[in-house]
């Protein structure tokens, strides 16, 4: 299983394809090389050859006598090429060496004349030698030059045998280097799926030692960064569900219980089933608006959250917004004022700027005990700037980048208190950006915040 594994990794796979397309190319390059120096080498001897028989052809043209041809035979003895002169006729009338068989069938047929020196045979692969023959002056004999074609063999041999010992030093060197390489390559991504592996059990956050700026080391950086925000919205999930449970288990104590004494008649005057019946409502509400940010976060997590826009005066929007929740603001004993300009109509979904400024006014209230609510609307620079300003309790300077996340509540006491599920901002944030719109927020701990809404017109 080891073993199989081994083979299996990425390493060795990148090994084995680097390794085999280098031996490939290493393979092209040396025999074209090979096939370039043999015939470079080939050429040049049979070059020579010619050119040697045509410089003793001249030397004997004129002084075709015994005394020429003992030179030129003389100058070749001891030589690698080795020379035969002949008649007319194909008669031997000189030689370095004693013929041998090959020399004898090579000869020119009788009768036989050449204008110029031509190679007689180039297969040295085949033939014991090359030769060439050079006419000397007008039909007065011919210069037959031979070059042993062992040697060339030989040569080749040698070559053939240097070739091996460097393509397998060559081999071994590269297969190391490219193991090394290929190891140094896919370490960072063993790491990542040793990482991700921890991840898919449950283990988020995970170290991926990355260094440099490359693909890889992105990579890295983003899985970690994934099992981080993973981590968060685990760490959400759990903290939200336990709100919830906690929100959904007190209303539904306090529903059943008040129900149960109204069903039983255990009550002693109608003012103090009034009560009863109220606190019910009230649990309800609690109920619902929790069901209802549930259900705005389910459509933005299905991409179902479909914006329905027609030009609109948001003035007119604030208004009634302000208008429906008076009564309640009332109660607490703060007040609501609001400071509208006089602003274009622009392109957006009504009921959903609506429930945007719910979101807002309602939270504000939530958060002031005392003071007052001032809303704000107003053209500024070809945008339009939308204010929710309160006097309530502030939210820590460490806490304003994390307000808008979804499941976040800066307090679960104060989640509890209110009633709030940590989704409200996050929906008002996402509603705001599907209008192509921003949301900030500043704050002061207890001064009071200021959420700005700003619009393209």
């Amino acid at each position: 299983m080891k073993k199989i594994k081994k083979i299996n990794s990425i390493s060795t796979k990148l090994g084995l394809l680097f390794s085999g397309i280098f031996v490939v190319l290493l393979l092209i390059l040396g025999f074209i090389l090979y096939g370039v120096f043999i015939n470079i080498f080939g050429d040049y001897v049979k070059q020579d050859l010619l050119v040697r028989g045509n410089n003793h052809a001249k030397v004997l043209e004129g002084q075709f006598n015994e005394a020429t041809i003992e030179h030129v035979i003389r100058m070749e003895i001891g030589a690698t090429t080795k020379v035969l002169i002949t008649n007319p006729n194909q008669s031997v009338i000189g030689s370095s060496v004693p013929l041998d068989e090959d020399m004898k069938n090579h000869l020119l047929p009788k009768g036989k004349l050449l204008k110029k020196g031509l190679l007689l045979e180039s297969d040295w692969k085949h033939h014991d030698y090359i030769i060439s023959v050079s006419p000397i002056g007008k039909n007065e004999g011919y210069v037959y030059m031979y070059y042993p074609s062992y040697i060339i063999r030989e040569i080749v041999v040698v070559l053939n045998l240097l070739i091996l010992i460097a393509s397998l030093g060559v081999v071994l060197l590269a297969f190391g280097f490219i193991g090394i390489l290929s190891k140094r390559l896919t370490k960072p991504l063993l790491i990542m799926k040793d990482a991700t592996n921890r991840m898919s059990l449950g283990r988020y956050q995970q170290e991926i030692p990355v260094k440099g700026d490359d693909e890889i080391a992105q990579l890295g950086r983003t899985i970690q960064s994934l099992g981080e925000q993973l981590q968060y919205f685990e760490d959400s999930r759990n903290d939200f569900l336990a709100g919830v449970s906690h929100e959904l288990r007190t209303p539904l104590t306090y529903i059943k219980g008040y129900s149960d004494i109204l069903m039983k008649g255990m009550y002693q005057s109608s003012e103090e089933q009034k009560q009863y019946l109220q606190i019910i409502n009230n649990e309800a509400k609690r109920i619902s608006i929790l069901v209802n940010d549930l259900f705005e976060m389910s459509k933005l997590q299905v991409n179902e959250f479909i914006l329905d826009c027609e030009y609109s005066n948001i003035n007119q929007i604030i208004e009634k917004v302000i208008t429906n929740l008076k009564p309640e603001i009332w109660k607490k004993g703060i007040k609501i004022n609001s400071n509208l300009h006089e602003i274009p109509l622009i392109r957006i979904d009504p009921k959903r700027m609506e429930q945007v400024l719910y979101n807002l006014v309602e939270n504000a209230m939530k958060y002031t005990q005392q003071g007052e609510i001032l809303i704000s609307s107003y053209k500024e620079k070809g945008f339009i700037k939308l204010k929710v300003k309160d006097t309530g309790i502030g939210i820590p300077k460490s806490e304003l980048t994390k307000i808008f996340d979804r499941f976040y509540r800066v307090e679960h006491s104060r989640a509890r208190m209110t009633g709030g599920t940590g989704l409200g901002l996050y929906v008002v944030k996402q509603i705001v950006k599907a209008h192509e719109g921003e949301i900030t927020v500043e704050s002061q701990e207890n001064e009071g915040s200021t959420f700005t809404i700003t619009l393209k017109i």
